[in-house]
């Protein structure tokens, strides 16, 4: 399938009657900005009928790709992107080279850019034209269907629930969807310009020397040494006949001639040399690296490959030893090694169905996205391979001392080394979030086998983080674990509000885990020991705050950790809570942090900590709250006249509304809160014992006149129809639920619930005490609520009502 530009601007001598024409003269560029008028994905293709040129030299054209507006507005779009993984197209800029002809030629770029919404297209050679016949994307594939369903009576929300299910489904990736990034011959491996590829076997080697051939092709080449996902680069260029040098994420451009050399680059302490042929070229001295991923010492780190996106070159002979002439690494690069060679520099399919941060970068799976998405993905398109998938790739790293992978490229094997990447560890938080997300795909899956294969790792987690608790209960872990979601704000200093929090929720989650894993409950006290400290400690009760940080500002608000505590089920009510948590008043949006020493300062707005807020006011039963605070944030994406609108949730905001930085993801995972709170909690449904052997309903009322939810489980289809009068005090359910699942049914908050004369009816309407009402059994049936019992006290009117409802049930079920 083939999605082609809606609407288009142009700028200069630009003819669209038939296609488009771009012409230049001798002075000026004409440029056509196209606009898909939502963030799109695929093969980018552009396709030339007739190429004129007045010289008869190649006619140079530039193609730029944003998802956000303001990306549009650089020259390289909005990225490049460099952090974690090869499963996109590194660069947003591209310059492709038409030779003049009158016969079609159609150019495919060599990598998939998966989300964007514009596309702007430069000639830029004086004297020429280019007359574009098709312009646009292919499918890689089609989207996945939506299992389960969600609308309502408001029309705003069903569009935030449907946008988050395509940003589900965009962040999603089959196994084997992503191309390989390497062409691996007889020759040697070509790499492209990309992202620097380290090799996963060296993220701990410290002094090395590395050896390698390689043959330019066009343009130059590029490796780096001390690499994780930073590290030392080198650059050579043809054209400059120059070496660069860059430290960081990224690199300048380099020189070598385009015949095969020779390369070897010496590291030894806090310097590097390069020598060429045997001849030493360069060297970088006083270097100290200090590697943003998985706290290894400085000047520590492996071999990669990359470079800018013109370079093309063929490498072979690979070669790395130690200062004692040991051999680490050694690679002929050539198709014999092909596997191994894509495995080991992640550059290769993804053999995983796999959940993904964002649609356009960083394509990684990470512990905490997979906390929110996993459970987006039970209640919308039910693609339970794509978070096993992540669980499994996440799991099988693990340190010796038991820090469990977190962060992990998709292109990256099952890992089977007793030292894993180091790439694979961002923060202990995000670990703790990887279980409760192992217990949700549990809960839903009804999976027990993937618990009792995992539950020992999970176990080895438990005892490392017991290593950095301290007299007073609490876990203090140094600052290479206590990064959280938002990087820029660096590590949470001293005993971190969201670790032991998640924590707390990761022990009940091995509490619950453990009555199939045939292990010993020991996890559910030491939570309550662990929930006890928290709350002598980072509890502030005058303020209704769940701090940060020990060491930060006890009245400080951190919008996700002080909502967590409410929904891990740490923090008591509170009077306070309501306003903490929900929108501030009039029109502006919630800042993930306030009064916080230099977190204060960034002004962030974030989905990501909005949506935590947004369930601690459903769980504080403030549906109306929550429901304006979803509204407040996701309707401001949902917005179609917005030039950022990208038919998807965002990652993050400033407080005016627009992406935070130029190449802010606009399809991001972690935002997708609504496509699992919707339906959770306005239909009032969730599973309490794995596979939905059990599950609970008890909507949150919020002002919604009907709700509908349809879900698919591992027993059978459950299908709610809600309709609501408040006004009235009146309400009616419909409940079908497949045979083999028990449904306990509970009234709203504060409303009861009443048998009618209806061989299938249940009524309910509100009522100062909240009742609890009989199970469904069995096979599918209808249950319905409508009117109280007037003039009763509660317990005769309890006593009427489990009597009845029994008898009721027994008809129904026998």
């Amino acid at each position: 399938m083939i999605t082609s530009p809606k609407k288009w601007n142009v700028s200069g001598d630009v003819e669209t009657s038939d296609g488009w024409k771009l012409v230049n003269g001798g002075n000026g560029q004409s440029e056509i900005v196209f606009d898909y008028e939502r963030a799109v994905g695929g093969m980018p293709f552009i396709e030339a009928k007739e190429v004129v040129s007045s010289d008869g030299g190649p006619v140079v054209v530039d193609i730029i790709f944003s998802e956000t507006f303001e990306g549009l507005q650089k020259d390289t779009g909005d990225g490049p992107f460099f952090l974690f993984s090869n499963a996109m197209d590194t660069y947003r800029l591209h310059t492709e080279s038409f030779s003049p002809s009158s016969t079609p030629n159609k150019i495919t770029l060599p990598f998939a850019q998966r989300s964007q919404r514009y596309q702007r297209v430069i000639l830029r050679t004086p004297n020429s034209s280019i007359s574009i016949s098709m312009i646009g994307y292919t499918e890689i594939r089609p989207p996945n269907p939506t299992v389960n369903t969600f609308s309502c009576s408001d029309e705003k929300l069903n569009k935030i629930w449907q946008e988050g299910v395509r940003t589900v489904d965009m962040c999603t990736v089959e196994a084997g969807e992503t191309a390989e990034a390497w062409e691996v011959t007889e020759e040697g491996t070509r790499i492209r310009g990309q992202h620097w590829a380290p090799c996963r076997h060296g993220t701990r080697w410290g002094d090395k020397i590395v050896t390698f051939k390689v043959k330019i092709e066009k343009a130059g080449a590029s490796w780096g040494v001390h690499m994780v996902a930073n590290g030392l680069i080198f650059t050579l260029d043809v054209e400059k006949k120059a070496l660069a040098a860059f430290e960081g994420l990224s690199n300048t451009n380099g020189v070598f001639p385009s015949i095969p050399r020779g390369i070897k680059t010496i590291a030894k302490n806090s310097s590097v040399s390069v020598s060429i042929n045997g001849t030493e070229v360069a060297t970088v001295s006083d270097l100290n690296c200090h590697p943003i991923l998985g706290g290894s010492e400085n000047n520590q780190g492996s071999v990669a490959f990359g470079g800018p996106s013109n370079y093309l070159s063929i490498y072979r002979s690979l070669e790395v030893i130690d200062g004692n002439g040991t051999s680490l690494y050694k690679n002929d690069f050539k198709i014999a090694d092909k596997g191994r060679t894509l495995a080991d520099f992640q550059v290769g399919t993804n053999g995983l169905a796999c959940t993904i941060d964002g649609a356009k970068r960083d394509r990684a799976t990470f512990g905490g996205d997979l906390f929110v998405m996993g459970r987006s993905i039970y209640y919308s398109t039910a693609n339970f391979e794509a978070a096993l998938g992540s669980i499994k790739l996440l799991t099988s790293h693990q340190t010796k001392d038991g820090y469990l992978g977190n962060l992990c490229p998709i292109q990256a094997p099952i890992n089977e080394l007793s030292d894993p990447p180091t790439y694979a560890f961002y923060s202990l938080s995000y670990a703790l979030l990887l279980v409760v997300a192992i217990k949700d795909y549990w809960m839903f899956s009804g999976d027990n086998e993937t618990v009792k294969s995992v539950f020992g790792r999970l176990e080895n987690l438990v005892t490392f983080t017991e290593r950095f608790v301290d007299t007073r209960g609490l876990v203090v872990a140094p600052p290479p674990l206590s990064m959280d979601w938002f990087p820029m704000g660096g590590p949470i200093f001293g005993a971190s509000g969201k670790i032991n929090v998640a924590y707390y929720d990761a022990l009940n989650a091995m509490s619950n885990m453990s009555t199939v894993s045939g292990t010993k409950d020991t996890f559910s006290a030491r939570a309550e020991v662990l929930k006890t400290s928290i709350l002598a400690n980072l509890w502030n009760g005058d303020a209704g705050i769940m701090r940060m940080s020990d060491i930060l500002s006890p009245t400080g608000v951190s919008q996700d950790i002080n909502a967590y505590a409410i929904t891990a089920g740490v923090a008591p009510s509170n009077p306070k809570a309501q306003s903490v948590l929900s929108a501030p008043n009039g029109t502006d949006l919630p800042l993930a942090y306030q009064g916080i020493e230099r977190w204060g300062n960034l002004k962030v707005v974030s989905p990501y900590a909005s949506g935590f807020a947004a369930e601690a006011l459903f769980e504080r039963n403030f549906g109306s709250s929550a429901l304006d605070l979803i509204s407040r944030v996701w309707g401001l994406m949902a917005n179609e006249s917005d030039p950022n609108y990208s038919g998807g949730h965002w990652e993050a905001m400033k407080p005016d509304g627009t992406p935070i930085t130029d190449d802010t993801s606009l399809m991001h995972g972690w935002s997708t809160w609504p496509v699992y709170l919707l339906p959770r909690y306005l239909g009032g449904i969730k599973p309490t014992e794995a596979g939905w052997a059990r599950c609970s309903v008890k909507p949150v009322l919020a002002g919604l006149e009907n709700v509908n939810v349809q879900l698919s489980t591992p027993k059978g289809s459950i299908k709610l129809s809600l309709k609501v009068q408040e006004k009235s005090g009146t309400a009616e359910m419909i409940l079908r639920v497949p045979r083999g699942t028990i449904a306990d049914v509970y009234p709203p908050e504060g409303w009861s619930i009443v048998e009618s004369d209806e061989e299938t009816t249940i009524r309910i309407s509100s009522s100062s005490q909240p009742q609890i009402a009989s199970r469904a059994v069995g096979k599918s049936a209808e249950v319905v609520m409508i009117e109280e019992v007037a003039g009763e006290s509660p317990a005769e009117s309890t006593m009427k009502q489990s009597s009845s409802l029994f008898q009721k049930l027994v008809r129904l079920f026998a």
